[in-house]
């Protein structure tokens, strides 16, 4: 379990069942993989890199997606193994990947991001 109030990931895409139960908040065993976007700001990257993940693998998460940013778009997907993140697969902008666990999808981290003219 994470420490209340703690850690609130850029995104947890939850078990249907449980974001049905409660829209908001959701149990570690719920979370099928949370997502953090990396922050620009030095503190931020730290935060999102190094601090959070250790978190999340005590509380059993056992899936990890980083959204790094700069220097281009990547998707680092990282899963579980001898109760750390391990990285599986790395996605970079303009590369559509596909990802098997924790579900089916094909993805392009550069997709989202709107390119600043």
């Amino acid at each position: 379990m994470l420490p209340e109030g703690l850690f609130i990931p850029d995104l947890a895409i939850v078990d249907a069942a449980a974001a049905e139960e409660d829209p908001v908040t959701h149990d570690a065993e719920a979370v099928l993989p949370v997502v953090e976007i990396v922050s620009p700001s030095s503190s931020g990257r730290g935060m999102d890199r190094l601090l959070k993940p250790p978190f999340y693998a005590d509380a059993g998460i056992e899936h990890l997606w980083r959204l790094e940013l700069e220097p281009v778009p990547a998707l680092i997907v990282s899963q579980m193994g001898n109760g750390r993140y391990v990285e599986r697969l790395a996605a970079e902008a303009g590369h559509t990947t596909s990802i098997e666990k924790p579900f089916p999808v094909d993805v392009d981290p550069g997709a989202p991001v709107q390119q600043k003219r």
